[in-house]
């Protein structure tokens, strides 16, 4: 059925199920290298299907819905062209393995509390969907850098408590000549560091921050996108450890999302949130904490004195920085 220009009268699962349909067909899209083809202008249905080597009645039945919602446009030669093109593959594809493969089994999470698969169990099943993550989370730190170097506290000595794999810590140094960091995360991740991590600056820890010993008398303690994989227990659990491994003057620094978006964005930005928050229970059983509560968490921790940055590159996540009083 078309696309209806007014949603007056239509149910809303039809409307679902009609932008369902548009996502899927943009994947295939993506998957079938129509956007690719086009990039470098126009192309009649059948040029577009010589190109990705499909079937011409299948491609222009794709087409159709592609101009339907918006992707592609016809011009006045039956040509086939961009009108918007997709976000970035890997985006595209990893959201929609997200979505259509890890979320299969969400009604057991939801009824149960209990992921029956971890998110990284699901991930290590899939080599490529893990890459597709690995140059996403690589990406953003490089993206976010500028502004997370000019916002942090000076330090010397920084603890990034699930570093993964250190892409932050990299880029920190790469922007802050003075910083030295350990990064501190589970065996599996610290042994696949970054090789470009420059040894005399970017240190490998091993262990559980959950249990482990993190060390003390660090500067700045950094929990980046960490806290949206615990419980409100876990992380003021973690806040009470991370404190006490900061010098008497250090701080925290904590980059995540907000679950209260900020104000302006529109519905879009809480759509996206929910559905991130959803994603992190059906994966870790945690979700998308407000900064109002770990400002709260932080203050039983003892770190009071709190400030928040806003990030240009990424509207939705901020950091909160927290040190104790002067």
């Amino acid at each position: 059925m078309p696309l209806p220009e007014e949603s007056s009268g239509v149910p809303a699962p039809v409307l679902d199920r009609l932008g369902a349909a548009g996502y899927r067909a943009m994947i295939a899209g993506v998957r079938l290298g129509v956007f690719t083809a086009l990039e470098a202008g126009p192309l009649s249905v059948e040029e577009l299907a010589t190109t990705i080597d499909g079937d011409p009645a299948g491609v222009r039945s794709l087409v159709n819905v592609l101009v339907t919602f918006g992707y592609l446009r016809r011009d006045d030669n039956d040509g086939v062209t961009i009108a918007a093109a997709p976000g970035p593959v890997d985006s595209e594809l990893f959201w929609h393995e997200v979505l259509f493969e890890h979320w299969a089994d969400i009604e057991d999470t939801i009824r149960t509390g209990t992921p029956r698969r971890g998110f990284y169990t699901w991930l290590s099943e899939r080599p490529a969907s893990g890459a597709r993550l690995r140059r996403m989370l690589a990406g953003a730190a490089v993206d976010l850098a500028d502004d997370i170097a000019g916002a942090l506290p000076p330090a010397a000595t920084v603890l990034d408590i699930g570093g993964g794999h250190g892409d932050h810590a990299v880029e920190l140094c790469r922007r802050r000549p003075d910083v030295r960091v350990t990064v501190f995360d589970l065996p599996e991740t610290i042994t696949a560091l970054r090789e470009d991590a420059p040894s005399d600056r970017v240190t490998a820890q091993a262990g559980d921050y959950l249990t482990d010993d993190l060390g003390s008398g660090y500067d700045l303690v950094l929990l980046f996108n960490v806290l949206h994989g615990h419980r409100p227990e876990e992380c003021r659990e973690l806040f009470q450890r991370a404190a006490k491994s900061l010098s008497p003057t250090g701080s925290i620094a904590i980059l995540d999302h907000d679950r209260e978006p900020p104000a302006g964005l529109g519905p879009a930005a809480a759509g996206y949130l929910g559905m991130f928050d959803l994603t992190l229970w059906q994966g870790h059983g945690g979700g998308v904490h407000r900064y109002t509560d770990l400002a709260a968490w932080l203050g039983e921790a003892g770190l009071t004195e709190t400030r928040v940055a806003p990030l240009a590159g990424s509207p939705l996540e901020k950091l909160l920085i927290a040190g104790r009083p002067s």
